[in-house]
């Protein structure tokens, strides 16, 4: 018989096929960037195997996934204590140094630097964690050539506003400029005779109400083209740019300003929000949860954090949790075949649970129908961060130095060049 040619739709067909095998064949051996392989294997050809998980998050948030990945690994059992965030480092130190600490942990995405003498870490390459997850996460996790920990989400600040405040003075649309947002601060700010503020256009220029203004601080002086720090992690802000972002801050607390719209006598900003009392609000997707408990009837929307009129390009403020695994281990490769399950498989009922943002690239396409959620999944996309050796004392020195500025007792320019010192000490230790 005459030996047949393939057309050339046969060797396309073949082509596809063939590399379809390849791929299905590159997942299950998890070269595929952030897949793992979750096949079921006989129990009784694995070893049983007993992991301690610490999170900050309630046990609910991981109920189905660790249902998932037990009724899959049926000899692991995982334990998972929840720890309360402002005890979690200190609790965590302790423990990890009388040999008690989890197997699994949860870390915060700027801690890699100071804490990753205390990890394991992954296998995972660079090139497939930037392929599976937004950029910043490469930034934040990627260290001394290896990858520390792994996201589920990425969180960044974002605009609350309230609708009928906005309706009312007849502004159509939310602000998406700074200079936008002065405007309708200014519109939406109502004093009394005596000039008392009794509706707040913005919460801006305090410290001690409003729980996120050092990271909306530090986002105006990346908006303000200002580096925060030098690629060897030291202070660089003390310069003319610096100020004029600090300066901007604290217009909206300053009664000689006509930005003025926020004071020390106002409740918390995101109290104040759910009672009515202001208009606008800049807070992470973590917001949403508390807004359902103090005001469920509140009508609020939520829009992209307002950029820089000349911007080129879009910068947001990243805040997020990663998980990763303890160099005190005794399992380090089984608590890590969880930690990939759960970034990946485990991610849609995690996400679903906590109401967060997704930090793989692949769900924030499918976030983008969320009514809320969908403007921190595309922010997640632009999102920034920096260099930082202690995070904790570096928030305590930016907060001094608002404060000492708010008093009066130092000048904007020596209070940002006396920070810039401090976080250079702490460098230098």
């Amino acid at each position: 018989m005459p030996q047949q040619t393939l057309t050339q739709s046969q060797k396309i067909i073949f082509i596809i096929v063939a590399i379809i095998i390849l791929l299905v064949v590159l997942m299950l051996l998890g070269v595929i960037p952030g897949l793992k392989s979750n096949e079921k294997r006989n129990p009784s050809e694995m070893p049983a195997v007993t992991l301690e998980f610490w999170g900050i998050d309630s046990a609910q948030a991981f109920k189905d996934v660790l249902e998932q990945y037990q009724s899959l690994y049926p000899n692991v059992t995982i334990n998972y204590r929840q720890v309360n965030e402002n005890e979690y480092e200190s609790n965590l130190l302790n423990a990890l140094a009388a040999q008690k600490g989890p197997d699994i942990l949860m870390v915060k995405h700027n801690w890699i630097l100071k804490h990753s003498d205390k990890l394991y870490p992954s296998s995972i390459l660079l090139k497939d964690l930037k392929a599976s997850f937004v950029d910043v996460v490469a930034e934040d996790l990627y260290y001394n050539g290896k990858v520390w920990a792994l996201p589920v989400y990425v969180d960044t600040l974002a605009l609350y506003y309230n609708k009928d405040f906005f309706n009312s003075a007849g502004i159509a649309m939310p602000p998406a400029t700074w200079d936008d947002f002065v405007k309708d601060t200014q519109l939406l700010t109502k004093k009394n005779a005596n000039g008392e503020i009794i509706q707040s256009g913005a919460a801006l220029g305090t410290v001690s109400n409003i729980r996120n203004a050092v990271d909306i601080v530090l986002l105006l002086m990346l908006h303000n083209n200002q580096k925060i720090v030098d690629e060897k992690g030291r202070g660089i802000f003390d310069t003319t740019n610096g100020v004029n972002a600090v300066n901007f801050y604290l217009s909206f607390a300053n009664p000689a300003s006509p930005n003025y719209s926020w004071n020390e006598h106002f409740p918390n900003a995101l109290e104040a929000f759910a009672q009515n009392k202001l208009a606008m609000l800049i807070d992470y997707s973590s917001a949403m949860k508390t807004l359902e408990v103090l005001n469920s009837y509140l009508n609020y929307s939520i829009a992209p954090l307002p950029q820089p009129s000349s911007a080129i390009a879009k910068q947001n403020y990243a805040n997020y949790w990663a998980f990763s695994v303890s160099a005190t281990s005794k399992y380090p490769q089984q608590a890590w075949d969880f930690v990939y399950f759960l970034v990946n498989a485990g991610a849609p009922a995690y996400l679903n649970a906590t109401l967060r943002p997704a930090a793989n690239r692949v769900l924030i396409q499918s976030c983008k129908n969320d009514e809320k959620l969908s403007v921190f999944c595309e922010q997640a996309l632009t999102a920034k961060t920096w260099l930082q050796f202690n995070p904790e004392e570096n928030t305590i020195i930016f907060k001094n130095m608002l404060e000492s500025i708010l008093s009066g007792q130092v000048a904007p320019l020596t209070a940002l060049h006396e920070a810039a010192q401090r976080i250079n000490r702490n460098f230098n230790q």
